[in-house]
């Protein structure tokens, strides 16, 4: 089969290999889109979260198939597979974890404590273990999420950074009625902010840089779209909540973003960090938490979200059909895919389908 394989830093290939059937315990299933996304492009560029010695849960090291957001057809069955069938369409979630460890057993398997490997690999599919940008791929039956009568396998695909923002959403207790800021306009802060729109928030303000990107927010029906290189966002939150926002979503990953959302993040509410920082942040915790009560909280990935966030995209498709904004294939997925997202502010999600 044709795959999209990762070498280290700055090497990546199409090219042709082998797949095994799946075990008593997994599907296989033929692969109808593979998103593309951030932690993707830094495996690329920098050989980021590839496992360069034998992971401790897949004994695998580069090369690896790349991709981790990805739905597909049921085309094999493992022989303990009891949920799934041939022929059914499927979301995959594509979490590396061992299911026997303390925090797999208590739910929290994001943070599965015998996926941690010495040289800093992933606990997904797509860096430890082979991903979805490829014609196949075998997924384990409990993280092959069956689709909504009627969803599209682009909105399958979608769901996994879906996920990642409804994981945030959750964590930070929004409800009904509150305001609500998000710092980025990548796919992970549109996301944050469909979802917060979704969940009742009364006010959503996104921040970015990039005017390509804050166009896309507009184009998604968001009207208080802020560029920091052309006004101060404090000063113009802050003129319609004195107070500050009650949640505050963090989706840049920069000093300068982080600080912003800090300086508009009311006493008592709650700044949520869903972003991966490059590098250290530095923050005053007494003067700028601890005296404002305000609660700083990350989030990882997911746990048990899938069935809940398809439930919400199949309820709300034409909220997050805008952001798939190309379709590339396997052929082309290097140079129109993922350097193309590098470099191209106006793309949102570029999917491969590996039937194009």
């Amino acid at each position: 089969m044709k795959a999209v394989r990762v070498y280290g830093e700055g090497d990546i290939r199409v090219e042709d290999v082998a797949i095994a059937d799946p075990r008593p315990d997994q599907v296989q299933i033929a692969v109808k889109y593979c998103g593309i996304c951030g932690s993707d492009l830094h495996a690329y560029l920098e050989g980021w979260g590839l496992p360069t010695q034998p992971h401790p849960l897949t004994g695998k090291t580069v090369p690896i198939t790349l991709g981790h957001e990805f739905s597909g057809e049921v085309v094999k069955v493992g022989s303990e597979v009891t949920s799934l069938k041939v022929g059914d369409p499927v979301a995959v979630e594509p979490l590396i974890a061992c299911g026997k460890c303390e925090n797999c057993r208590a739910g929290n398997y994001n943070f599965c404590n015998r996926v941690v490997a010495a040289d800093g690999a992933g606990n997904f599919l797509g860096f430890s273990e082979d991903g979805g940008m490829a014609q196949l791929c075998n997924v384990d039956e409990v993280f092959a999420h069956k689709l909504p009568e009627g969803m599209s396998y682009e909105l399958g695909a979608l769901c996994e950074p879906t996920a990642v923002c409804y994981e945030a959403i959750k964590k930070s207790g929004l409800r009904e009625g509150m305001s609500v800021g998000v710092m980025g306009a990548g796919p992970i802060g549109l996301l944050c902010a469909i979802l917060a729109r979704i969940g009742g928030a009364s006010r959503v303000y996104i921040s970015d840089v990039s005017e390509e990107r804050l166009a896309k927010a507009r184009e998604l029906g968001f009207e208080d779209v802020l560029n920091p290189t052309q006004e101060n966002v404090t000063e113009a939150v802050r003129a319609d909540y004195p107070n500050g926002l009650d949640v505050v979503f963090e989706a840049a990953g920069v000093q300068a973003t982080f600080d912003t959302a800090l300086s508009i993040t009311k006493r008592t509410g709650i700044l949520q960090v869903v972003a991966l920082f490059g590098k250290p942040v530095t923050v005053n915790l007494t003067d700028d938490l601890i005296m404002q009560g305000i609660d700083l909280i990350t989030t990882l990935c997911y746990n048990n979200s899938f069935p809940t966030v398809l439930a919400i995209m199949a309820s709300h498709p034409e909220q997050f059909s805008p952001l798939v904004t190309k379709k590339v294939s396997l052929d082309d997925a290097v140079e129109q895919g993922i350097k193309t997202l590098s470099t191209d502010k106006t793309q949102v999600k570029i999917m491969i389908s590996p039937e194009m």
